[in-house]
C-alpha cells in the first residue's frame, strides 16, 4: 500500500443530531418556524420529498420577486444554511446532515434590500410577519442578522420582538461573533432568546469543549449552542458547489489510481515519477477541500452564532411538538433551566450555560403530563 495522505483520515464532521444529546423521536412536526435572513433558496433539504416551505416573503419590497428566490444567488447562501441547520432533512445526504426540526414547516423572510443592505425598518417589518399573517401559524421566529447600532430605527426592531412575543411567538436571535462586543438588535431585546457560541470540538467528548468567541454584554446571551464544525448545504449550481463535486470526484479517481497501482502486476504499476505526481495532486486536492470546508459534494461545515441560534430554535420546535400549549416564557424556562452551566465561565459570557436538547424535550414532556 502507498503510504502518506491516504493513511491520514480526513476529518468527518458530525451531524447535528450526532453531536448533540437530542431526542430522536421529536422532529418539530406540526410546528411552523419562521426565519429572518439576508436571502434564501428552495433547497432540496426543505423541498423534498415534500415541500415544507410554506411561503417566501421579501420584507424590503411590497411583493417578493420569484427570481430572487428561485435562483441560487450569493445573498441566499446564509439564510439557506440557517434554515437547513434548523429544519433541513438532509435530503442530499440521505438524511445524515439534517436539523433537529427536520419535519417542521418553514416561512422564509428575506430582510435585505435590492442592494443587499440590511436596514432596521426592514428587519422590524420581517419580525412582524406573524402579526400580519396569523393564518400562517408561526410559533417560532429566528433572526440571524444584527442591525447597526446607528440605524435610526433600532428601537422599532426591539418593539417588534416585544410585540410578536406577546402574541405567542418565541423569538431567537444570534448573539454575534465579535468577542467582547455587546450584541446588536434584535439580540439585545429582553424578550429574545439570544444564543452565543460553543465549540464542541466536533466530538461527543465534553472534555475538549471550549467557548466559541462570540458577542456578550448587557445580560446577553441567554445560553450557548454549537457554533463551529456545523454541516450545512451549499447552494446547488454555484461555483462553490461545482468545485466541491469536482474535488470529491478528483480525489476518488486519484485514490483509485493509487490503489490499482499498488495491486498491479509487476511492471504495470506507476513509475516513481508518476506516483509522486499523483500523490502530490491528491495532497493538493485534499488541502483545497479542507480549506473550503467541504465535507461532501453537497455540504460544507460552517461556523458562527448565526447557526447556533437556529439550532436552539429547532429544539424549541421539538418542545412545541411535544406540548403545543407552551408559551414563549415557558419555552425560555425549559431551555434555560435544562442548560448545562460551564464551571469557571462568567455568567455574562455563557448565560444559563450550554444547550441540552434532550433535557429540554424531557422538560416539555414532563410539563405536558402534569
Amino acid at each position: 500500500m502507498s503510504q502518506g495522505i491516504r493513511d491520514t483520515p480526513r476529518p468527518q464532521v458530525l451531524s447535528i443530531p450526532e453531536r448533540l444529546d437530542a431526542d430522536p423521536d421529536a422532529t418539530g412536526r406540526g410546528v411552523v418556524l419562521a426565519l429572518v435572513d439576508s436571502g434564501f433558496f428552495p433547497h432540496p433539504d426543505l423541498m423534498r420529498p415534500e415541500r415544507r416551505i410554506l411561503v417566501y416573503v421579501d420584507a424590503a419590497r411590497a411583493e417578493a420577486v420569484a427570481d430572487d428566490f428561485l435562483s441560487p444567488r450569493p445573498g441566499a447562501w446564509h439564510g439557506t444554511m440557517t434554515a437547513c441547520a434548523a429544519a433541513g432533512n438532509g435530503y442530499l445526504s440521505a438524511g445524515r446532515y439534517r436539523g433537529l426540526a427536520s419535519a417542521a414547516q418553514v416561512v422564509l423572510i428575506k430582510c435585505t434590500d435590492e442592494a443587499g443592505a440590511l436596514r432596521a425598518k426592514h428587519v422590524a417589518h420581517a419580525i412582524r410577519f406573524p402579526l400580519r399573517h396569523p393564518e400562517a401559524g408561526v410559533r417560532i421566529l429566528n433572526v440571524s442578522v444584527g442591525v447597526d447600532r446607528d440605524d435610526p430605527n433600532v428601537a422599532d426592531v426591539l418593539a417588534a420582538v416585544r410585540e410578536v412575543t406577546r402574541a405567542g411567538v418565541v423569538v431567537f436571535a444570534a448573539a454575534g461573533n465579535r468577542e467582547g462586543v455587546a450584541p446588536e438588535a434584535p439580540a439585545t431585546a429582553p424578550e429574545a432568546i439570544t444564543v452565543g457560541g460553543w465549540d464542541d470540538g466536533n466530538t461527543r467528548d465534553p472534555s475538549d469543549d471550549t467557548r466559541f468567541p462570540s458577542s456578550y454584554g448587557g445580560g446577553k446571551p441567554d445560553l450557548l449552542a454549537p457554533a463551529v464544525w456545523l454541516p450545512a448545504p451549499m447552494l446547488p449550481g454555484t461555483l462553490e458547489a461545482r468545485e466541491a463535486a469536482s474535488m470529491f470526484h478528483l480525489v476518488s479517481v486519484l485514490e483509485e489510481v493509487l490503489e490499482r497501482a499498488d495491486f498491479a502486476s509487476q511492471g504495470r504499476g506507476l513509475s516513481s515519477r508518476d506516483r509522486t505526481s499523483v500523490e502530490s495532486t491528491l495532497a493538493a486536492a485534499t488541502a483545497r477541500m479542507q480549506h473550503q470546508k467541504f465535507i461532501s459534494p453537497d455540504y460544507q461545515h460552517v461556523e458562527g452564532t448565526s447557526f447556533a441560534a437556529p439550532i436552539t430554535a429547532s429544539v424549541a420546535a421539538q418542545m412545541l411538538e411535544i406540548d403545543p400549549r407552551l408559551t414563549p416564557a415557558q419555552v425560555r424556562e425549559g431551555l434555560l433551566s435544562t442548560a448545562r452551566p460551564i464551571e469557571g465561565l462568567p455568567r455574562e459570557v455563557q448565560g444559563a450555560g450550554v444547550l441540552q436538547p434532550a433535557a429540554a424535550v424531557r422538560w416539555a414532556r414532563q410539563r405536558r403530563s402534569r
